[in-house]
Formats: structure tokens, sequence, C-alpha cells
């Protein structure tokens, strides 16, 4: 069931039937706990985000119990996920407890990884704190970390409790996370609601965060991705969709050890000349996609090149061949599949 709250400051965007929502005040956080009447609660950091926004953690989580976890990818291991189990035993965490994952995308999957798998699951509440998580990670119920060199090969469909959304967060983000978060915000934009590029075009990287456009930006990118998720909650279909970008992305990520919504960027300028190749788009898509990019400030390079073994531990892998998401042009996407030996010629 749903937690319904009613307030002048609180807004609900619409979700599916296991994700209790999501809100956009963290001033929510109380009356969720205590809603939820939980035996304990913890908080689930890192030391940068901790630090960051000692403020928040001031005003809205005060004497609550905190586990450090590391920043980044180093989160997302068996060692880390350890640890964090072995926390949740020594502070005693029951079928009743209660987690709070504060921070961006990697400390959510961690965060919501190891609550799904301890005692066989226990509740969570999802803060992201960075952009792209505020618009992509945080929703549609995925967990887990990485092994043996691919990402997210070990996890589970856990929907938090609630996720709770607030701009105060984003005005903490550098540089380099609002590129980050505008990756999947355009990834979304080119597959499915062309109005979040029109909204981008009058932006640019350095004022995004102090927008007045940038809440209806993310509650149109959360749309976007539920439109999906909704469909398709264990990503066996269309919402494979939502990858566009990520094959090519994820195979220059762990080469080169850039951030993900970096590698997104490059990935979907790549892919779609993959389209092109295969007379599925026309060129004019991508000309469009790097001329946003410059008008946001996104320098774009075409050094980077794709770890065809990481391409080969790609979840769309269907026997020999791969599920490729193409866009069709700006708002219109479907899914090709194609052999991994005709994929490899065109990358």
């Amino acid at each position: 069931m749903g937690v319904k709250l009613s307030s002048r400051n609180m807004t609900k965007s619409k979700v599916p039937k296991r994700n209790h929502g999501v809100l956009y005040n963290l001033k929510a956080i109380n009356k969720l706990i205590e809603k939820d009447g939980p035996s304990k609660v913890v908080l689930i950091t890192s030391a940068n985000v901790q630090l960051r926004l000692r403020d928040i953690f001031d005003r809205f989580f005060k004497n609550m119990p905190v586990i450090i976890i590391p920043d980044g990818e180093k989160a997302k291991s068996w060692r880390s996920i350890e640890k964090l189990l072995k926390k949740f035993l020594h502070l005693g965490l029951d079928r009743q407890a209660l987690v709070i994952a504060v921070g961006g995308g990697t400390v959510g999957d961690s965060a919501g990884f190891a609550a799904s798998i301890y005692l066989r699951g226990i509740k969570y509440i999802n803060v992201p704190t960075t952009l792209l998580a505020q618009v992509d990670s945080s929703h549609g119920g995925k967990t887990g970390i990485d092994f043996e060199n691919a990402k997210n090969q070990i996890g589970s469909f856990y929907p938090a409790i609630a996720t709770i959304i607030d701009g105060e967060a984003i005005n903490s983000n550098g540089l380099e996370q609002i590129i980050g978060g505008l990756g999947e915000i355009i990834k979304v934009g080119l597959i499915k609601d062309k109005s979040i590029l029109s909204l981008l075009r009058k932006e640019s990287v350095s004022t995004l965060s102090r927008s007045k456009k940038l809440h209806k930006i993310i509650k149109k990118s959360i749309k976007a991705k539920y439109f999906y998720v909704s469909k398709d909650e264990k990503d066996k279909g269309v919402r494979q969709v939502l990858n566009f970008g990520h094959t090519i992305g994820h195979a220059i990520e762990l080469k080169y050890k850039i951030s993900h919504g970096r590698a997104v960027l490059i990935g979907m300028v790549k892919e779609l000349e993959i389209a092109e190749r295969l007379k599925l788009t026309k060129p004019y898509v991508r000309e469009n996609l790097l001329n946003l990019y410059g008008i946001l400030g996104i320098g774009f390079t075409d050094k980077y090149k794709a770890d065809w073994k990481a391409v080969l531990k790609d979840k769309k892998l269907v026997g020999d061949k791969i599920v490729l998401p193409i866009v069709v042009r700006e708002g219109v996407s479907k899914l090709v599949k194609i052999p991994l030996l005709k994929l490899k010629k065109l990358i």
C-alpha cells in the first residue's frame, strides 16, 4: 500500500503500485517515519555527502545513527556490502527496522541492495542528492553491485518505500555532477519526451542548478522513466529502452573510469552513429544532440573507444544477439535485436 501524505509543501508523482511515492520535500521524512513506526532508523551515506550537506543532516537527520560507506563505484562491491551487513547486525536491526539512504546513485544502489537481502528484506527510503540519482537511479526499484568488472551484474528489484527529492541538495552539486545528471535527462528526452530537450536548449550547465525550470525538468524526466517501469517492472522488455546510450556508455565508463553520466553522454552519440549505419536513424538526430551539448556547455570528445569485453557482459545479450535501444527521432524509440558480430563491426 502507498504512503499518503497531505501537505501544501509536498507534491506526489504517479508511480507503480509497489513504489510508495516520490515526494518533493525533505520535510516529509518525519511524517514517513512516524507513519511507518520502525523499531530502529539508520542512515547510510558517504563522508563527502555528510560533510557537503551538513545543514540538511542537522535539520532532518539529527541524532540518527549513521553508517558511512565509500563514494563512487567502491561502494558497489561485495566487500562494501559485507561491511554494511555486519553494521546492520552490530546495530541490532530487525525486520521492522528502516534504512535511509542519503547520497548519489552508488549509495542508493548499495543501501537498497543490502536492505533487500538483510533478513530477506527490510524497508528503506531513498534520498538522492545528485541530479543523476534524482532523475534516474533512485526510481524503478533496481538495486545492485558491480561484479567481475561489469556494471550491475548482481542485484535485486526492491523499491524503496519512498523516494524524497529535495532541490536544496542539488545546490551543492558541482558542474561534473550536473553534467552527469544531464546524461540521463537528455536520454529520456530522446527516447520519450522531446519537450525536455526544448527546455534544456534554454539552459546551461553553469545555470541549471539555479534554474526555475529545473523542478519541471526533473519531474518530466521521472514521469518518462515511470512510463517504462510501469509497463515492465522486471526489465525484460520495453523498459530496456531506458538503456539507450548505456551499452557503449558502460563499456567506456569501466575502461576509462569516467563518471556514469559522462559515459552515457558519449554512449548516446556513438549508439546514434550505429543506428545511422543500420539506416534506422537520420543523421540530424545526432547533429541536434551534439548541438545541444554545445548549448549546455558540455564538452564532447570522440577519443573514447568501447571495451568489447565489457559489451559482452551487457545485460541485454540474448544468445549471440544483443537488444539495442534505437532512437528513431527525438521522442520516438524502439528496441532492435542485432547479431553481436554485426555490432562489433559497427562500433
